[in-house]
């Protein structure tokens, strides 16, 4: 970006510059030799960092900017596959909270997601009377798909 900058500076001075002595000289056949030489002195510095320019990591640039631009897509999809999981994750917890409640158990829920952001097992803790933890087994089976065998409960 320092050098865009620099290049910039560069042309606009040279072509104040050029004005500059444009304008020093009257009209006529002296004033048409300056203008020519304003107008190379010009197109040289325009022109001059390209003819000093290394433009063989132009050659490369296509390959990286598709190999960055896969590498991108690649994290952007696992950003919103781990959204994805995180809201379906704590959507699951909401709701098996919220049956236990209506079933007069107070208990914390850990929900665990698989790779395709399906539920697949579910950690239950705290004191459930054995009817509550009954029926949220079935709740968590019937309803969430969550296999009796995948439901973990401690306390």
């Amino acid at each position: 970006m320092e050098a865009l900058r620099q290049y910039v500076i560069t042309v606009v001075a040279a072509a104040m510059l050029c004005g500059i002595v444009t304008g020093l000289f009257p009209s006529g056949t002296g004033k048409q030799v300056v203008k020519l030489i304003c107008g190379l002195f010009l197109a040289y510095t325009v022109l001059s960092p390209f003819s000093r320019g290394d433009f063989s990591e132009l050659t490369d640039f296509p390959v990286r900017y598709e190999t960055d631009a896969s590498e991108a897509a690649a994290a952007g999809e696992k950003l919103a596959r781990d959204s994805v999981a995180e809201i379906i994750k704590s959507e699951t917890e909401a709701y098996i909270l919220d049956k236990a409640e209506s079933l007069r158990a107070e208990v914390t829920v850990e929900v665990s997601v698989n790779e395709e952001n399906v539920p697949d097992s579910v950690t239950i803790s705290g004191a459930v009377s054995p009817y509550a933890r009954r029926q949220l087994q079935t709740i968590i089976e019937s309803e969430l798909g969550i296999a009796k065998e995948n439901q973990q409960w401690t306390g």
